[in-house]
């Protein structure tokens, strides 16, 4: 009878580790979601640069449209109050995918 208690208390403190790695993982993904609001039109120029480059074209464009996009995202992000109420303003304003 003394094992199965302490048994019990030992699968009850693993699920309790379980569900703060679970928050944390949580927290860190909300996080993620918001950065690539804004750097998400960089992120796909950088790559469209890479794969024309990888298949033998010039890339350059696509290079320049990321930079441009790091830049628009770079003043919106430094400028505006950004809360969830203004999330769609800064969408237009060019930080994020309309």
């Amino acid at each position: 009878m003394i094992r199965s208690e302490k048994s019990g208390k030992r699968k009850k403190s693993l699920g309790q580790g379980m569900t703060e790695y679970i928050i944390i993982v949580a927290v860190i993904a909300i996080a993620a979601i918001g950065a690539f609001g804004y750097f998400g039109d960089t992120v796909e120029g950088q790559l469209a640069g890479i794969a024309k480059e990888l298949s033998g074209e010039d890339g350059s464009s696509a290079r320049n449209l990321a930079k441009q996009a790091s830049t628009n995202a770079f003043t919106v992000a430094k400028d505006n109050k950004n809360t969830l109420a203004t999330y769609h303003a800064n969408e237009a304003a060019g930080a994020g995918n309309p």
